[in-house]
């Protein structure tokens, strides 16, 4: 079975679950374009200027 990869439409974690596993009830979405990987936030300017506080793959560009 294809894994269809999501991302949240406030802050573009991409899973694979329905809802985001860090804000629960917020939807997620399969329109996402783009990501970038994040392994250590504090010492990334990427992170910094995204508002990115967790490690993990994050989308570019979500559409609502």
């Amino acid at each position: 079975m294809k894994q269809v990869y999501r991302a949240c439409k406030k802050c573009h974690l991409i899973t694979t679950e329905k809802n985001c596993p860090i804000h629960g009830e917020e939807k997620t979405s399969t329109e996402w374009f783009g990501f970038v990987i994040v392994t250590e936030p504090k010492l990334s300017i990427i992170a910094e200027r995204a508002g990115i506080t967790e490690p993990g793959a994050y989308a570019i560009k979500v559409r609502q």
